[in-house]
């Protein structure tokens, strides 16, 4: 991979700014503890000349002219490296003794150059003059440690950058390789996508990394676009099967009206029958509208706080008429107030819509369970029956549009009440569970409480 392409990756560039931003860090805490130490050490250099100048002085007050030359004489031949320093001068400016070949010092503290001091060495010295006594003494100390010191931080700070540098573009390469597979991948699945395959899906690696994440939650939008284009398709299918058998019986009422006309006789019953198919054609088409129109989401910005029992006993009562007239009981039983967050109408229709089919699906003589408990901020609402129910093999299959069980197609209905059940259920992330009631049916869904 060529540096050009490195560079187009956001995990080098990433990479590669931390690395920097980590240097400028250390640079930083470097050369502010070099600069502490650097302080210390001086301020420890400038002490012990003071000390070694006082201890000359005190000696120049105690003793004579010879004794000083000779205390000084000696820490000279201590000191052959010249890594001390010394001078001493008379009052005229002759020098008496000394290791430095300057003939004037400037007085107080200084830092001079070896070669002013006529010293063959590349470091500084720390020099103090003052007087002694009736001479001018100079003493001085090299400050080869603190060149040293500051050479080893250096050569320091330069090999760890250089390493850093160096570590920073293998990671960032190793990643931005890795990356670019991952992306590869999906620039794969998505081109498979494009080309009509519902099937394709992003790689996860199972790292559990960022990208792991966006393909997780792309791959879940994607399989949630195929479902809806699945479901689409099936809606499509079951749209024109379910919709022949009306549309046929609604042509053939026209033509027979037609025949009645032209031979004179009376055509308001075929009218009739006719307006009745087109009615039952458009109901059709605006349950249809209505679940698509839930699916997308768009009633969510009508959510309130819904009492769910005062909503199952309303229509209870509204309904408790209709079974007695169909030969069957209603029964109802809620525990006090169980509040979620909802859309009233949408819940009123799902449940609505479960009761009327346990009343048109069910002989005569069927018991009909409603109920609504809360606990563990949960809420619970079933409707149940005493009736034939329906296999569980086609327990899933019914909540499809348009699907009806086969012993069902001679009652009315549009085989659309448990999709649009479905459709409330899933725009209000409720569970909603189908099971046995031995006999008869039990729909469940399951919502949060507030």
């Amino acid at each position: 991979m060529r540096l050009a392409e490195l560079w187009r990756h956001s995990s080098f560039r990433l990479a590669l700014g931390v690395t920097l931003f980590s240097l400028a860090t250390l640079m930083l805490a470097s050369g502010i503890g070099y600069g502490l130490l650097h302080a210390q050490l001086t301020a420890r250099q400038d002490a012990r000349v003071t000390e070694i100048f006082a201890a000359l002085k005190q000696t120049s007050l105690q003793g004579d002219e010879v004794d000083l030359i000779e205390a000084i004489t000696t820490r000279i031949n201590a000191s052959p490296d010249h890594a001390t320093l010394y001078q001493l001068r008379d009052a005229s400016g002759k020098i008496l003794t000394g290791n430095i070949a300057a003939a004037a010092l400037p007085a107080g503290w200084s830092t001079l150059p070896a070669a002013q001091l006529g010293i063959v060495t590349d470091y500084p010295y720390r020099m103090f003059s003052g007087q002694a006594g009736g001479y001018d003494l100079t003493v001085g100390l090299s400050n080869a440690d603190l060149d040293d010191l500051q050479e080893i931080v250096l050569n320091a700070f330069g090999w760890a950058a250089l390493i850093a540098l160096i570590a920073t573009f293998a990671l960032g390469a190793y990643l931005a390789m890795r990356v670019q597979r991952q992306l590869s991948g999906a620039e794969a699945a998505m081109a498979r996508m494009a080309q009509g395959d519902l099937t394709a899906r992003l790689p996860v690696t199972g790292r559990g990394d960022d990208l792991d994440k966006i393909s997780i939650a792309i791959n879940a939008s994607l399989a949630r676009l195929a479902s809806l284009v699945e479901a689409m398709r099936q809606v499509s299918a079951d749209v024109a099967h379910e919709l022949r058998t009306p549309l046929n019986r609604l042509r053939i009422r026209i033509e027979t009206a037609a025949d009645k006309a032209a031979a004179g006789r009376a055509v308001e019953d075929d009218l009739a029958a006719a307006l009745g198919e087109c009615e039952t054609i458009n109901q059709t088409f605006s349950a249809l509208l209505r679940i698509a129109q839930i699916e997308g989401g768009a009633r969510r910005d009508h959510f309130a706080p819904v009492d769910l029992a005062a909503v199952m006993a309303n229509l209870a009562e509204i309904y408790a008429e209709v079974a007695a007239d169909a030969g069957m009981a209603l029964h109802c039983q809620t525990g006090g107030l169980a509040r979620i967050w909802g859309d009233k109408e949408l819940l009123t229709q799902a449940f609505a819509n479960l009761i009327e089919n346990a009343i048109r699906h069910c002989p005569a003589g069927t018991q009909v369970f409603c109920a609504v408990t809360s606990s563990q901020g949960r809420v619970v609402a079933s409707v149940a029956d005493t009736g034939p129910g329906i296999p569980e093999s086609e327990r899933d299959l019914v909540l499809r549009r348009l699907y009806r069980l086969e012993k069902s197609r001679t009652t009315q209905g549009s085989g659309l009440g448990l999709s649009l059940v479905k459709a409330v259920a899933d725009l209000h992330s409720a569970a909603l569970e189908l099971e046995d009631a031995a006999p008869g049916l039990l729909v469940r869904l399951t919502l949060a409480q507030i």
